[in-house]
């Protein structure tokens, strides 16, 4: 029994019995890489602990995944080296049930351990941000901040309400006939001008759920206000995920500019600095412009703003925010990259252990003529999707057609292990090629030109059919690898060649 450095006895044990007793699960020491990724993983997060340890500052954590994208493909060299030094399907040793689908397994575990090393990074960087800043807390945050500004520089902010006169119509006929003299005139209401402009019911709809106040003078004429702008540091995401929400101009007019009051300003010059150094962010360039009132033609919102650094405030609430809610909002994002990553590394792998590597090279090639000859389609249609889709699902279909003809054949083909080769590797797309295609057809149906347009009245279930074509794809190449293209591949590779 060799010793292999940083790796527990017990663990040399299963290598020495796998060895032995199943040398095509040996082969894959899916064993061996999960114990060095799980040591690559704990000692990468022990360092990103320490790395990311100011959630508001700025981090390149693009350049964190590469360099790990990069230790994890010499890893994956080194395994695959092991992993082509001995290949039980090629020497012709014992194949037992199920061990075609059990192969594509290991592959998939042991290249998905690698992959997942790269997501490391992110995570640690999440974990840091929630643990240095609340979700609560910031809200909170941007509220006082915005309140003290308000209170501090109340001299420098406008009182005056800006209003909007509109008369809503059904279909707006003369779009450049915009302003027209009005045929009501508001009389509890104080109205800029005597004049409107026309807006559809839909955009009706938009404005009463954006403006700050409205009165509606009757049926088809409404008066919109809109409230100076009073926020000077806000964050989109901020209150995604909190019971507080952010306020907004409206209420500090309502609670502060209002009713204001001479506040202690050396008690609040205290407070925004305590929440300066809690949330500024270096500044990433050298002219960052703070702190000065050089600039006379400022608006009063880039006077204030550079008055208490404001601008680099909201930069550092930004990137904790950005931090602390990345795998939230975009989980399903990272397991598509990790899952389909590591699916099509494997496919490649195990396709390249069931063939010839002139074969296999071969195929490749096949493969980017088929991509540069449907890119000059899509060119020459000028992008027409459904002509594309419709022709991956012709090459699919002629791929199945040569591949399974392997059944018949008493020679070995090139031809035939180039279909078999691009058969199994588009198998797990080709539901999603389907909903793709469906979905182009429905776009063209409702929206383009020289067709019957319709309502959509039918709910937008796009994301879930593609969720279920992911799925079956998945099952459908699980359920044909070993009965389909385990005995495929035999049987080609086992046939006498020209």
């Amino acid at each position: 029994m060799s010793k292999r450095p940083l790796v527990p006895s017990f663990l040399q044990k299963l290598d020495d019995k796998l060895l032995r007793n199943k040398p095509n699960t040996w082969a894959a020491r899916t064993h061996l890489v999960i114990w060095f990724a799980v040591l690559l993983g704990l000692a990468l997060s022990v360092f990103c602990y320490l790395a990311f340890f100011d959630a508001k500052q700025y981090n390149s954590i693009e350049g964190w995944v590469t360099f790990i994208g990069l230790v994890a493909f010499i890893g994956f060299v080194f395994w695959l080296i092991y992993l082509l030094r001995f290949n039980v399907f090629k020497r012709y040793g014992n194949w037992f049930m199920w061990d075609g689908l059990k192969s594509f397994a290991l592959y998939f575990v042991s290249i998905g351990a690698m992959v997942a090393v790269c997501f490391i990074p992110s995570a640690i960087e999440t974990y840091r941000a929630n643990q240095q800043f609340g979700n609560e807390e910031i809200v909170n945050d941007i509220n006082e901040i915005n309140s003290t500004a308000c209170k501090l520089e109340y001299d420098l902010l406008p009182l005056e309400w800006k209003a909007d006169t509109c008369k809503v119509v059904d279909t707006i006929i003369n779009i450049s006939d915009e302003y027209t003299v009005a045929d009501t005139v508001a009389i509890a209401v104080e109205v800029a001008g005597p004049k409107y402009h026309k807006i559809d019911t839909a955009e009706l709809r938009t404005k009463l759920f954006q403006v700050d106040s409205v009165v509606k003078i009757h049926d088809s004429l409404y008066v919109f206000f809109e409230c100076p702008q009073y926020l000077f540091v806000s964050s989109g995401d901020a209150d995604d995920y909190a019971t507080q929400k952010i306020i907004y101009s409206a209420e500090f007019y309502r609670t502060i500019i209002r009713n204001y009051k001479k506040p202690d300003r050396p008690a609040l010059l205290k407070r925004m600095e305590e929440l300066k150094t809690k949330y500024a962010a270096s500044s990433r360039y050298s002219y960052y412009d703070e702190g000065s009132d050089e600039y006379t033609n400022d608006t009063y919102l880039e006077k204030i703003k550079k008055r208490y650094s404001l601008k680099r405030i909201n930069n550092g609430i930004d990137n904790a925010v950005n931090k602390k809610y990345s795998w939230i909002k975009n989980w399903d994002s990272f397991l598509r990259v990790f899952y389909y990553t590591t699916l099509i590394i494997t496919l490649l792998v195990f396709i390249f252990r069931h063939t010839t590597i002139k074969t296999f090279f071969l195929s490749v090639l096949t493969a980017v003529i088929l991509a540069i000859f449907t890119g000059l389609m899509m060119v020459m249609s000028n992008g027409d999707e459904t002509a594309i889709l419709s022709f991956m699902i012709v090459y699919y279909a002629l791929f199945a057609c040569i591949a399974l003809s392997i059944y018949g054949a008493s020679i070995r083909r090139a031809i035939q292990g180039i279909a078999l080769n691009l058969f199994l590797f588009m198998t797990p797309f080709v539901p999603l090629i389907f909903v793709a295609l469906n979905e182009a057809m429905k776009y063209r149906r409702y929206y383009e030109p020289g067709y019957n347009n319709q309502v959509i009245t039918e709910p937008d279930n796009t994301a879930l059919y593609f969720l279920i074509a992911e799925i079956a794809g998945s099952l459908i190449l699980l359920i044909l690898l070993e009965p389909v293209f385990r005995k495929l591949y035999r049987k080609w590779y086992a046939a006498p060649e020209n």
